[in-house]
C-alpha cells in the first residue's frame, strides 16, 4: 500500500489545485454585510469552493463541498450521512458561524450546526472567511464564517436541471432545480432527496430538502424572500466496539448500538427589503426565523429539543462604502431534559471602507452587543487590504471576537448545581492575521497566511466536575497556511498546506495541546479536461489528533484519502463515475472515551447523471 500512496503523491501534485482560492478583486462576500457595500475587497486569506468544481450531483450535502477545503477542518460522526461539523484555525464548530444565503443557520443546544442538514442541491459556492468576525456578526464568530450561497439566475435566463446518482452501501440521490431570471422577478426552486443503507450497521439515513428564493425589483432596490427546509432521519450506530488497529473495512461495520436513531428538521425563512435613499445611501431591512428540531431515541429514553431563533436587522449604507445598523436576536430552547429557556441580544454595529490611495483600503468596524444573560461585549476590528494591481494582494487584520455560552453549557441537567460555574462568562479572543496572494498571467498562483489568536475565558467541560462548563484561564491558536498551483482552461494543479498549534491552560500549570487539533494538514485537488472526458481528483492528509487535552483520551491516527472521478458532457447531459477513498483507507475523524471511534467508509463507488431540460 505504501508504494501506491507514494506514487499517488508524486503524480497528483502535477495535477492538482485547491479551488478554495479566488483572486477576483471587487467581488463582495455576502457574509461581510447584508447591504451592498461594493467597496469592500476580499481579504487575501479568504477562500472559496465552487460546486462547479465537482461533477453534477456528486455532493449530497454542504459538508461534501467543504471536504477538500482549507482552512476548514471537517469532522464527521456516524458515517457519510451523520453529524458533520467544521471549525476554522483551531476553533471548533460552535465558535464558527454558519450562513446559508446570508441567513444565519440556527445551532442546536450545544451550539453546533450540522452541515449534513444543508443540501448541496442548488449551491453555487461556499465562502470561507477565517478570523475574528464578531465585529460584523456578533457572537460565535471567533473562528470565522462559512457562507453557503445558492445559484441565482441571470436576467432573461431560465434553466431546469435534474440530477440523480447511485453509490456503494445502497446510496441513491435525486435533485431538481428551476431558475428563472424574469424581468419582474428572479426565482429559484430546488428540491433533493438523499438516502443510503450506510456503511455501519444501524447507519441508514434519509434526507429531504426544499429551498426557494424570489427577488422582485422595487423602487430601485429589491424585495426578496428566502426559504429552506430539511428533514432527516438517521440511524445512530454510536461508534464501533472494534479497536481501530483491527479495522479492515469489514470489522468496523459493527455498531455499538443497533436501536438508537435520530430525526431532525431544520427550517429557515427570511424576508429582506433594500431601498435607495438618495445621495448614494441605501436602506436594508430584514427579518427571519429559524428552527432546529432534534428527536433522539436511545436506550436511555427519548429526548425532544427545539431551538428557535428570531432575527431582525436594520442598516443604512453610505455610498456603498460604509454602514451603521442595529440587529436584534432572540433564541429559545424547548427541551424535555434541559427545560425551556431563552436568551436575547441587541447589537449595534458600524463599518467603513476608507481608500487613502489607489488599491489601498482600510476597513474599521465595531459592534457592541447588549444581552440579558451575561456581560455585554464590544468587538472592534481593523482590516487593511492592498491590491496594487491584478497580480498581487496583501491583507492584514486585528480584532476581538467572542463566543456565548450555549444552552447546554448553562442548563445541563446532568450537572449537579454544586458543580456548575456560578459566573460562567463568554469566551473572547484577540486575533491578528496577515496574508499575501499572487495570481500571475502565466497561470501560476500562490498564497501565504499567518495568524495568532489569544483566547481568554475559554469555555471547556471539566471532567472533575461532572463535565460542567467552566472558563479556562487562557488558550491560543497560531499557524500558517500556504498554497501553490497552476491553472489554465484545460488543466489545473496545486497543493495546499495548513499548520496549526492550539494550546490551553487552567488556573495552574502550563499550556497543553488542545483536543482535536491536528498540527499538519495537506490538500491536493486536480482538474484535467480532455477531448473524451474530464478528470477530477482530490486528496487529503491529516496528522494525528487526540480527543482530550495534553494528548490524552483516544488517539486518532493520521490518515490519507484520495478521490478520483471521470465525467463527460453530451450536449444537455453530464455523466460521471468514480470512487471516494480509492486507496481504501480505514480511518475516523472523531471519537470519544464512551463510544470509542466513529469509523468512516472505505472505498465508495459512485456514478450519476444530470440533465438540463431548459
Amino acid at each position: 500500500m505504501r508504494p501506491v500512496i507514494a506514487a499517488f503523491l508524486i503524480v497528483i501534485p502535477a495535477l492538482c489545485v485547491p479551488r478554495a482560492h479566488s483572486q477576483q478583486n471587487g467581488e463582495v462576500y455576502l457574509a461581510i454585510s447584508k447591504t451592498a457595500l461594493k467597496a469592500l475587497p476580499k481579504p487575501a486569506d479568504a477562500a472559496e469552493v465552487y460546486a462547479a468544481g465537482s461533477p453534477a450531483g456528486l455532493a449530497g450535502s454542504a459538508a461534501d463541498l467543504l471536504a477538500p477545503a482549507l482552512p476548514a477542518l471537517l469532522r464527521r460522526a456516524n458515517g457519510a450521512g451523520g453529524l458533520a461539523t467544521a471549525g476554522l484555525r483551531g476553533f471548533q464548530a460552535k465558535q464558527t458561524a454558519v450562513f446559508y444565503d446570508g441567513l444565519r443557520v440556527p445551532a442546536d443546544l450545544t451550539g453546533t450546526v450540522d452541515l449534513s442538514a444543508l443540501p448541496a442541491a442548488g449551491l453555487d459556492r461556499v465562502e470561507i472567511l477565517p478570523g475574528a468576525w464578531s465585529s460584523v456578526q456578533g457572537a460565535d464568530a471567533e473562528g470565522g464564517l462559512l457562507n453557503f450561497i445558492s445559484r441565482k439566475p441571470a436576467t432573461g435566463v431560465t434553466r431546469a436541471d435534474l440530477a440523480t446518482g447511485l453509490a456503494s452501501y445502497g446510496g441513491n440521490s435525486a435533485a431538481v432545480s428551476l431558475l428563472n431570471g424574469g424581468r419582474f422577478a428572479k426565482t429559484s426552486i430546488t428540491a433533493s432527496r438523499d438516502a443510503a443503507d450506510g456503511f455501519q450497521r444501524n447507519s441508514a439515513w434519509r434526507k429531504e430538502s426544499f429551498g426557494g428564493r424570489a427577488e422582485v425589483p422595487l423602487g430601485g432596490g429589491a424585495f426578496s424572500v428566502n426559504l429552506l427546509r430539511n428533514n432527516s432521519s438517521n440511524g445512530v450506530p454510536g461508534g464501533t466496539p472494534v479497536p481501530v488497529e483491527d479495522w479492515n473495512g469489514t470489522r468496523e461495520r459493527a455498531a455499538n448500538s443497533l436501536t438508537d436513531l435520530q430525526r431532525s428538521s431544520l427550517g429557515l425563512g427570511q424576508a429582506a427589503l433594500e431601498l435607495p435613499l438618495g445621495g448614494g445611501a441605501g436602506l436594508s431591512l430584514s427579518g427571519g426565523s429559524g428552527v432546529n428540531r432534534l428527536f433522539s431515541h436511545t436506550s436511555w429514553g427519548d429526548e425532544l429539543s427545539r431551538v428557535l431563533t428570531h432575527n431582525a436587522r436594520l442598516a443604512v449604507s453610505f455610498a456603498g462604502r460604509g454602514e451603521i445598523g442595529v440587529e436584534y436576536d432572540k433564541g429559545l430552547l424547548k427541551s424535555d431534559s434541559y427545560g425551556d429557556h431563552f436568551r436575547q441580544n441587541t447589537g449595534l454595529f458600524a463599518q467603513w471602507a476608507l481608500e487613502p490611495a489607489k488599491g489601498l483600503t482600510f476597513i474599521p468596524s465595531l459592534r457592541y452587543d447588549r444581552n440579558v444573560a451575561y456581560a455585554h461585549q464590544a468587538s472592534p476590528r481593523l482590516a487593511v487590504v492592498y491590491a496594487p494591481d491584478y497580480v498581487w494582494k496583501f491583507s492584514a487584520q486585528a480584532g476581538r471576537a467572542w463566543q456565548a455560552p450555549t444552552f447546554a453549557d448553562l442548563y445541563n441537567p446532568w450537572v449537579p448545581a454544586a458543580d456548575r460555574s456560578p459566573d460562567l462568562k463568554p469566551e473572547h479572543s484577540w486575533q491578528t492575521q496577515a496574508a499575501a496572494a499572487g495570481n500571475f498571467a502565466c497561470g501560476v498562483w500562490a498564497r501565504l497566511a499567518a495568524y495568532y489568536a489569544d483566547v481568554r475565558d475559554r469555555i471547556a467541560l471539566d471532567p472533575a466536575r461532572s463535565w460542567a462548563a467552566y472558563n479556562l484561564d487562557s488558550a491560543f491558536n497560531r499557524g500558517v497556511e500556504a498554497g501553490l498551483g497552476y491553472k489554465n482552461t484545460a488543466f489545473s494543479a496545486g497543493l495546499g498546506y495548513a499548520h496549526n498549534v492550539s494550546k490551553g491552560r487552567g488556573a495552574a500549570g502550563g499550556y497543553k495541546p488542545l483536543a482535536f487539533s491536528p498540527r499538519h494538514r495537506f490538500t491536493l485537488d486536480a482538474g484535467l479536461k480532455t477531448a473524451w472526458f474530464d478528470v477530477n481528483s482530490k486528496a487529503y492528509y491529516s496528522a494525528r489528533q487526540y480527543t482530550a487535552a495534553d494528548n490524552g483520551g483516544l488517539k486518532l491516527p493520521a490518515y490519507f484519502t484520495a478521490d478520483l472521478y471521470l465525467s463527460r458532457k453530451f450536449d444537455r447531459f453530464e455523466a460521471f463515475a468514480g470512487a471516494e477513498n480509492v486507496l481504501d483507507e480505514h480511518y475516523a475523524q472523531t471519537a470519544d472515551t464512551i463510544n470509542g471511534y466513529y469509523p468512516l467508509p472505505g472505498r465508495v463507488f459512485r456514478c450519476g447523471l444530470s440533465v438540463r431540460f431548459i
